[in-house]
């Protein structure tokens, strides 16, 4: 786990973040990128046109903070890009969950953990970057990336999200998965906002469910997947979301995997049972991320999940304070720690 601070240009903000998680890079490249190394400039020219010129084209900043990360890191340009841009574009295998109060005594909160298959090992860091005539933005961050993929933006809009396991027609383009709520958080201030940023781009075809929930209490879900979209909204005041989508809309292309679908499924009743257990707000969010019963566990051991995926961190959002609590490891047993914008 490790906590850092940008601030500037993308080109400085990236140079600042190689510099400081320089270490941590060169372990998580081994993961990312090692099936690039014999990758010539040809191959790598070659992917780079065919499956990130959409992304680039809507997100450039992304590219030159890229060169910043290389620079102050120290690593070849190539390695980085690949491992931002293309490394992210297989099926997902993540199983997080997602937990939304739109209203408490905490205020508007979003609950989340991200579950990794155990052989990815734990990377990720918190990154606070404030960038030049944009947002600031305190979320999640994998080093050597542009990633802010979960988190709250001074603006009061929190995002999280999991895949969804849908297999929708390829679109003619798409946006990097990691690449698309990191986006969101740099220029949407509200939920209204960001559902209209998300169904003007096109995803990958197996898509993603975005947890959205702003400082008003305005919260959706939304399952997007290729040029497919839907739109959950809050039930009683809670709304969450697991590895499968829910929408008639999106249900029709679930992949055929019943033991991924059922895993899903336990936790999402797991999710609706517990959080209407008692009084909506921090305690009770921290005690549905914490739950490691069987079926649905929340928090997650490797060694004995049924899928193989082991809990890397877990956070609490507010989007209304601007404080996000964090957990890097697992919340039914190791300390949180409390950030703010």
């Amino acid at each position: 786990m490790f906590y850092v601070e940008a601030s500037g240009t993308p080109y400085e903000i990236g140079r600042q973040l190689g510099e400081q998680t320089k270490l941590a890079i060169a372990n998580s490249l081994d993961m990312l990128a090692a099936r690039f190394r014999r990758w010539d400039e040809r191959r790598f020219r070659e992917a780079r046109e065919r499956h990130m010129a959409y992304t680039e084209r809507r997100v450039p900043e992304l590219l030159e903070e890229t060169q910043g990360i290389a620079d102050g890191s120290g690593m070849d340009f190539r390695w980085i890009y690949l491992a931002n841009f293309y490394a992210s574009m297989r099926f997902a295998l993540e199983g997080c969950s997602n937990l939304i109060f739109t209203e408490s005594a905490d205020g508007p909160i979003l609950a989340r953990t991200c579950d990794l298959p155990k052989a990815e090992g734990k990377h990720a860091g918190l990154a606070l970057v404030r960038p030049e005539g944009g947002p600031a933005v305190l979320a999640t961050y994998w080093p050597g990336t542009t990633w802010r993929g979960s988190g709250i933006n001074e603006a009061g809009l929190a995002v999280g999200g999991s895949s969804c396991s849908a297999q929708v027609p390829m679109p003619e383009g798409a946006m990097n998965p990691h690449a698309l709520p990191t986006w969101v958080l740099s220029r949407a201030e509200s939920v209204a906002e960001a559902i209209e940023l998300l169904a003007s781009v096109n995803s990958l075809p197996w898509g993603a469910n975005h947890a959205l929930v702003d400082a008003g209490g305005d919260a959706a879900i939304v399952e997007k997947a290729g040029a497919y979209q839907a739109v959950r909204q809050p039930e009683n005041g809670r709304l969450w979301c697991t590895n499968h989508a829910v929408t008639p809309e999106m249900t029709q292309f679930a992949i055929d995997d019943p033991d991924c679908r059922a895993e899903s499924t336990a936790r999402f009743d797991a999710i609706e049972r517990l959080s209407g257990e008692g009084e909506p707000g921090v305690e009770l969010a921290r005690s549905v991320l914490a739950y490691t019963g069987r079926p649905g566990a929340l928090s997650r051991y490797g060694d004995d999940d049924p899928r193989g995926n082991e809990t890397a961190w877990a956070f609490i959002a507010r989007p209304g304070a601007g404080i996000l609590e964090a957990c890097f490891s697992h919340p039914d047993r190791d300390p949180w720690h409390s950030y703010r914008l």
